[in-house]
């Protein structure tokens, strides 16, 4: 071989080792990937309705962005409305951020209010920091200090287990209630 055709593989050879160096990092595995959002929106507000045309869900948020790889929505000051089975409006919860996973629960974070909309509700208003909504089993859940007021009482505790179906709310540990006379 020529000594030009030593010098043109060589500057082949080396330009290949520095395009290996030197490229741009794929993504890395899937935990580690940086997602965009498939959509943002402001305002944001949305009813789901049942098959008999009743609503069972209300949504709206200041803010919010939606991850179709991950079934995920995270918002800012977002407030869930619950319905009851014949439509009438059952609970209000709004929160400083949330997390919709696409039909099977909500989270909801920090300044959480939860208020009862039924006439003859139990609770009235419920305050925590964190609570879970399982749209499946149709609960709530906090492992937090849960605050609970009525007309009637007012209670705290650690923890909550709440069956919308059956309008129930339990404080699970360290519970401590007042209950008023009319």
């Amino acid at each position: 071989m020529s000594r030009q055709s030593w010098l043109f593989g060589g500057l082949f050879l080396a330009a290949l080792i520095a395009w290996q160096w030197f490229r741009p990092a794929g993504p890395g595995p899937l935990g580690e990937q940086d997602y965009q959002p498939d959509f943002v929106a402001r305002g944001l507000a949305s009813i789901q309705y049942n098959r008999l045309g009743l609503p069972y869900r209300g949504l709206e948020a200041d803010y919010a962005e939606y991850y179709d790889p991950l079934s995920m929505t995270l918002m800012e000051k977002p407030v869930i409305l619950l319905y009851s089975p014949d439509g009438q409006p059952q609970w209000r919860l709004q929160g400083d951020e949330g997390i919709i996973n696409t039909g099977d629960n909500a989270v909801m974070v920090g300044n959480v209010v939860g208020r009862g909309l039924l006439p003859d509700a139990l609770v009235e208003t419920l305050t925590t920091e964190y609570l879970e909504l399982d749209f499946i089993n149709n609960q709530l859940r906090s492992n937090r200090d849960v605050q609970l007021s009525s007309p009637h009482y007012q209670a705290q505790g650690q923890g909550l287990l709440g069956i919308l179906d059956q309008q129930t709310v339990e404080l699970l540990h360290e519970t401590r209630a007042t209950y008023f006379n009319p």
